[in-house]
């Protein structure tokens, strides 16, 4: 990200939440670590051999579905260059082009593969990508923006992945790229599927892929154009728990989202009402689940905080325990752990939010500290036998009984959840 796009992004984080939380946003960005050497390194070319092996006529076709609005003709050549590049031959790209004219079917690269459908009018990006969707006829659906690209081995990984799995819905890594491609920046390195976290932010995003019957039962909503995605994604979330169905996650870089000054990769003010209609995205989960919520804006963009009334327990049977964060000298010491004690987010100072703002953000966890921690009614007996005197206890055996704890209420069948928003009582 260049220094004028810095700038302009500071400015617009100052204008929403004022000069103190800019002033602490500014020092921890200067003073991260986080990714200060990343340099996206493609997959050799031997590698790249052994994937052309990969026996294919057993694999997914997937299909990937871009819709298509004033795409520039740089952007559009590329995209499908891309797609031309591919390890995996299994594959349709479908582009529906909802522009004023028709430029870009001349730029379209003679390949059965490759389908160009020209829309009638431009009905907004979830009808235009339902429009694409009718045309796919793959085992797995890919969704690709116009102005993305996907790595040489992205289907292939993808296509692994469904070979061994057969899963709902599938998902990479990724990174941020300047418009000539030449510069590669801010990698996200997903979890897996967190359904607490991807309650506060679409950290799924791209590459996303789903099964065939999946996406075209669910289709795109209208209603939450700009976050379209993002409500497709907790639906789809929703539908793989609910039936039992499986979700991969893979650990891997396979889409560069290019950045420009109208993009939402680097304005978030491009455009505002994706965030809002991500927040309803959520709600409208959150009521269909039957949860008494109030979702709220955090000072970050397209980030969110529930807030449960009465509280979580009341809404959600499965959670066992909430934890917050424990802090030493003004900074992180304590609350969400590794099963072996290993503290997320440590020393981490007060009113910093970490890697992708996720030391801020409330998700699942495999172990809580007892040191700030509230336990539905049920587990209060066990809590105080396991526990004792909260208060009496040492760092050490603080995080001994936490882990004990943990372990206890996680084979009654219970989940824990981190509310970096918790106060110690």
């Amino acid at each position: 990200m260049g220094i004028k796009q810095r700038i302009n992004q500071t400015k617009r984080y100052y204008k929403r939440n004022g000069f103190a939380k800019t002033a602490v946003a500014v020092t921890e960005r200067v003073f991260s670590k986080d990714n200060p050497n990343y340099a996206y390194s493609e997959t050799k070319g031997e590698e790249l051999e052994k994937q052309l092996g990969f026996n294919y006529e057993k694999g997914p076709k997937i299909s990937v579905l871009v819709p298509a609005y004033e795409t520039k003709e740089k952007f559009f050549v590329e995209l499908i260059d891309c797609m031309l590049r591919q390890t995996y031959p299994k594959w349709e790209l479908i582009i529906a082009d909802a522009s004023e004219n028709s430029g870009l079917s001349g730029l379209v690269i003679e390949d059965e593969r490759i389908r160009y459908v020209k829309l009638p009018r431009n009905r907004g990006i979830s009808n235009n990508t339902n429009e694409a969707l009718k045309e796919a006829t793959g085992d797995y659906i890919g969704l690709l923006d116009h102005d993305d690209v996907l790595t040489r081995d992205c289907l292939y990984q993808v296509a692994r992945a469904a070979v061994r799995y057969s899963p709902a819905f599938i998902y990479s890594d990724e990174d941020k790229t300047d418009e000539n491609l030449h510069h590669f920046f801010e990698p996200n390195r997903k979890k897996k599927l967190n359904l607490d976290l991807l309650l506060t932010n679409n950290y799924i995003c791209h590459f996303l892929v789903l099964r065939e019957d999946v996406i075209k039962k669910l289709k795109f909503r209208p209603e939450y154009d700009g976050s379209q995605d993002y409500d497709l994604i907790l639906r789809a979330s929703d539908f793989a728990i609910e039936n039992g169905e499986q979700v991969v996650h893979i650990p891997k870089i396979l889409y560069h989202w290019r950045v420009s000054d109208t993009s939402t990769a680097i304005n978030t003010d491009a455009k505002g009402y994706a965030y809002e209609n991500g927040k309803k995205a959520i709600e409208d989960f959150c009521k269909k689940k039957g949860w008494d919520v109030v979702v709220n804006d955090t000072p970050h963009y397209g980030f969110y905080h529930l807030y449960y009334y009465p509280d979580i327990f009341a809404n959600r049977p499965e959670v066992g325990a909430v934890a917050g964060p424990v802090y030493t000298l003004g900074r992180i010491s304590g609350g969400a752990m590794q099963a072996d004690g290993t503290v997320f987010y440590k020393n981490l100072p007060i009113g910093y939010t970490g890697y992708l703002h996720r030391a801020a953000l409330q998700q699942e966890i495999p172990a809580g500290d007892v040191r700030n921690m509230k336990v539905r009614p049920e587990l209060k007996e066990l809590y105080d036998s396991t526990v004792g005197d909260v208060s009496k206890l040492k760092p050490e055996e603080a995080v001994k009984r936490s882990l004990l704890f943990s372990d206890k209420i996680r084979d009654e069948g219970y989940i824990i959840v981190y509310d970096p928003m918790q106060k110690k009582g």
